[in-house]
């Protein structure tokens, strides 16, 4: 596959209608997922219901619906004609009682529509994954994404299996619910996978009023639920991901990375941990597809002036570099004082676990050097930046 840059629409709901595609090719992008299409048709598929939280930078829905297996056909073909620029990968999840050989004809028909790639969605955490958590038993044949994707001889199946049906590219989309995302994204290329990620959702409870605890988060619904949150606060444990996906399966393997990307710079910061392509929804929930063009300029001019020819110089700066806990060199330093910026505000002297600042409000504050440990929170709770933390290199060794 060839892509125009590495920034791909995420499946999702700005990828389940032909005219989003058009935006979304018209806008500049690489490619997109289209909307999960689950075969037989899902259980669960209710009219989506979401949240933004503009000041936590938080998004999250509960209700979702899914596309049939022949509306998810029919948007693949429309797609390929209406958006030509684009690479379009099917999201598939099959929860049949069929087994392998129902991902197999899942993927085959979608091939035979027109799907560059097919994309086995082995994350969603909404669905049977949403039963599980909850201790209730989905039934054993519509159990999928997340529920399937956190076990590698799984994966590795149902991979082999569409692997062997068709000549398209296979993706894999991955759960980091267990925690073991690496040996699961080993045992996907391993089976032939060409590309494999995580995701942005992670399933869990928004804040809640706690003097109305039984009254729902979610606008139009009838029940406190749990929900599948994305949004920026998500990013460091996707670029986790990435990297541990990296450091695992090497330098060959084709990564696709998810969760939180809301800058040009986040999706520089997913390549230096090891990603090939970005895929991105939220923002586009949020902010449409135009915006990528300024992000393109942007990334142009930061790869210039760092001396990057491409995307593919600057992807793993990072790996290799990252310290483990064992291995880090800390520095001696302690709390300097600028006068001349101290407002009094005496948030510093609340700091619960500091002894070396003692602060009144209305006054500066006395730093007391020799108690200072130098673990930098007066810096960041200072709003004035009257506080720096000043190496001691005559400690250093």
């Amino acid at each position: 596959m060839r892509w125009r840059n590495p920034f791909l629409v995420g499946s999702g709901p700005t990828t389940k209608r032909v005219e989003q595609l058009v935006q979304a090719d018209r806008a500049g992008w690489g490619g997109a997922s289209i909307k999960l299409t689950i075969d037989p048709p899902p259980y669960i598929n209710l009219e989506p219901r979401y949240r933004w939280l503009p000041r936590e930078r938080m998004h999250f829905f509960t209700a979702e619906k899914r596309l049939t297996l022949d509306e998810g056909l029919r948007l693949i073909e429309q797609g390929r004609k209406a958006a030509p620029n684009l690479n379009l990968l099917a999201n598939i999840a099959y929860a049949g009682d069929r087994g392998l050989d129902g991902w197999a004809v899942m993927a085959r028909k979608f091939e035979a529509a027109g799907a560059h790639a097919v994309e086995l969605n082995l994350c969603c955490p909404n669905m049977s994954y949403n039963l599980d958590v909850t201790g209730t038993t989905a039934p054993e044949r519509s159990r999928s994404g997340a529920s399937v994707g956190q076990n590698p001889a799984v994966v590795s199946d149902i991979t082999r299996a569409v692997k062997q049906a068709v000549t398209i590219p296979v993706f894999c989309k991955l759960t980091p619910e267990a925690g073991n995302i690496a040996q699961v994204a080993a045992a996907a290329l391993e089976a032939g996978a060409e590309a494999v990620g995580g995701t942005a959702n992670r399933l869990g409870l928004p804040d809640f009023d706690i003097y109305r605890p039984d009254e729902p988060v979610i606008r139009l619904q009838d029940r406190p639920s749990l929900v599948c949150l994305s949004g920026e606060w998500v990013r460091p444990l996707g670029l986790r991901d990435v990297y541990e996906i990296r450091t695992a399966c090497g330098p060959a393997a084709t990564i696709i990375g998810y969760g939180g990307i809301a800058t040009y710079q986040d999706a520089v910061r997913y390549a230096m941990v090891g990603a090939d392509l970005v895929g991105i929804c939220t923002r586009t929930m949020i902010a449409g597809f135009d915006f990528l063009g300024d992000w393109l300029v942007k990334l142009a001019d930061y790869l210039r002036e760092m001396g990057y020819a491409s995307w593919g110089q600057m992807r793993d700066r990072l790996i290799g570099r990252i310290a483990s806990a064992a291995d880090l060199v800390v520095g001696a330093g302690r709390a300097q004082l600028d006068p001349t910026r101290c407002m009094g505000c005496g948030l510093c002297g609340q700091i619960g676990h500091c002894p070396a600042i003692i602060a009144k409000r209305g006054k500066p504050p006395t730093i007391r050097t020799e108690w200072c440990e130098g673990c930098g929170t007066c810096v960041d709770v200072c709003p004035h930046g009257a506080i720096t933390l000043e190496r001691d290199r005559t400690h250093d060794t």
